[in-house]
């Protein structure tokens, strides 16, 4: 009897599409789920970014305002005054300079505490407020939403890939990847953007293969504003989007294609127009991005500040090596700030100095892009610790990268659907190559790595067996 009614469900589960999603979507809600039950409402995880978050949120709702608060407030403040890190946690260098930006109420030495600023990009702090006032510090509730968000872009790459290739195989076992991937599980529990740019990039994804499919002014819009939306997020997208308009003028096929690049183009910065209106009220000048590329290339090219994470990565320079480096004092601490100096100012500064280091030694640059390439591409990262875990995080993402290399060999059949994700993926991995590496900003595009790789599988298992590809409509229900 049990064979029989699992037998029922697997046919069910092939001839049913309306069955086959809804199977998927009950499976990847309830893993989820069961990944935050052990967390409750504990936000004492080892991740700074989720108290910047959390500090953020209590700051727009208690002050009114967009920045960092003059007293850090909440549980996780509290959990750490009570459980302070071991000597020699973080890098001398690293402390004593946190202590000096703490002495002078600045967050990284470049916005002042107790006033807004464009330092961080205003969508998941929003988020962040609106979770504060619904559910207070009921931090479960907070990481339900983030299921939710995990759940639909399950969902959205099933249909993604369904519209793509119109083969329900690769549809299926691509949502069925995604659903046990256990990065994306993960970034359920942690109380950070992960989950929310994984959403946000997929819906997008989305809107672009349904124009494709019906060339039609909402598809257009829609492209443009979750496009928008991601970049309210992690802003770097910005300089991305104008290749999504080149794909649309390329693809679609309408005479009408350049009115819905246009119209795409167009809602992609009126998406963003509040933020860079608010902007310019509070900084009486245009700015783009958030302010904090300038400390970003400073740290990102320190080897004293980030040695923690270095070493946790199995790199280490040697003393001789760095005291060879040229202006090499960029390294051994800020410029001099005036306190007159606005956030723009010392980003500007940095920014400019930060240039003149990289050109000093361009050579090590050229090595720390190479460390921060390995790192992006790689399967480890700085939270998985011992063989346990980084052995599952390779058997996951090992196989992926693999047929995701594989379907730039054999891909070029559906060039509409698999340039956009092949620039999508080289986009990310140069951007954190030369400027932010780590595995977790590469997770936004790990679902379209799964999915070309599912697509390489599938085609060439049909290849192998002489059948057809994409199997026929007639050959499947939907």
């Amino acid at each position: 009897m049990a064979d029989s009614l699992l037998g029922k469900i697997y046919r069910s589960f092939c001839a049913s599409e309306s069955a086959r999603i809804k199977t998927i979507l009950i499976i990847a809600f309830t893993l989820r789920f069961l990944a935050i039950l052990p967390f409750g409402n504990d936000i004492s995880v080892p991740y700074r970014d989720q108290n910047t978050y959390y500090s953020l949120a209590r700051a727009i709702v208690d002050d009114g305002y967009l920045g960092i608060p003059t007293i850090p407030r909440g549980p996780y403040v509290e959990h750490r005054q009570d459980h302070t890190r071991s000597e020699g946690f973080y890098p001398a260098f690293h402390d004593s300079l946190c202590a000096v930006w703490d002495g002078q109420g600045y967050l990284y030495g470049m916005v002042e505490w107790g006033k807004p600023n464009s330092f961080f990009e205003p969508l998941y702090p929003l988020l962040c407020a609106a979770f504060y006032v619904v559910f207070g510090d009921n931090f479960f509730f907070w990481r339900l939403v983030h299921v939710i968000f995990g759940t639909l872009m399950v969902f959205f790459l099933y249909d993604i890939a369904r519209r793509s290739f119109k083969d329900w195989r690769i549809a299926t076992l691509a949502a069925l990847y995604v659903t046990f991937y256990p990065h994306f599980i993960f970034y359920s529990w942690i109380l950070m953007s992960e989950a929310l740019l994984l959403l946000l990039l997929s819906a997008g994804v989305w809107a672009y293969v349904r124009l494709l499919e019906k060339p039609e002014w909402h598809w257009a819009v829609l492209t443009g504003v979750f496009f928008g939306v991601f970049t309210l997020t992690r802003s770097f997208l910005i300089a991305f989007f104008p290749f999504m308009v080149i794909f649309i003028l390329l693809f679609v096929r309408s005479p009408k294609r350049w009115f819905l690049a246009g119209l795409a183009a167009f809602s992609f910065i009126l998406t963003m127009s509040p933020w860079l209106i608010r902007n310019y009220v509070l900084q009486d000048q245009f700015v783009l991005l958030s302010s904090r590329g300038g400390y970003n290339i400073w740290m990102r090219n320190n080897p004293y500040f980030i040695e923690d994470e270095l070493q946790a990565m199995g790199v280490e320079f040697s003393p001789e090596k760095l005291d060879k480096l040229n202006y090499r004092e960029y390294i051994l601490g800020y410029p001099d700030f005036t306190p007159e100096q606005g956030e723009l100012e010392r980003n500007e500064i940095l920014t400019r100095e930060g240039i003149k280091f990289i050109k000093s030694n361009l050579g090590f640059f050229l090595e720390m892009s190479w460390i921060r390439f390995k790192w992006t591409i790689g399967y480890r990262g700085i939270g998985l610790r011992g063989p346990l875990l980084n052995g599952i995080s390779l058997l996951s993402y090992g196989p992926a990268l693999l047929g995701f290399l594989i379907s730039i060999i054999i891909g070029w059949r559906f060039l509409r659907y698999t340039l956009p994700l092949w620039s999508l993926v080289g986009y990310f991995i140069l951007f954190y190559s030369l400027t932010h590496e780590g595995l977790r900003y590469r997770v936004p595009v790990d679902p379209y790595i799964i999915l070309l790789a599912v697509f390489s599988a599938v085609y060439l298992y049909c290849r192998f067996k002489k059948k057809p590809f994409p199997v026929p409509e007639t050959a499947h229900a939907g």
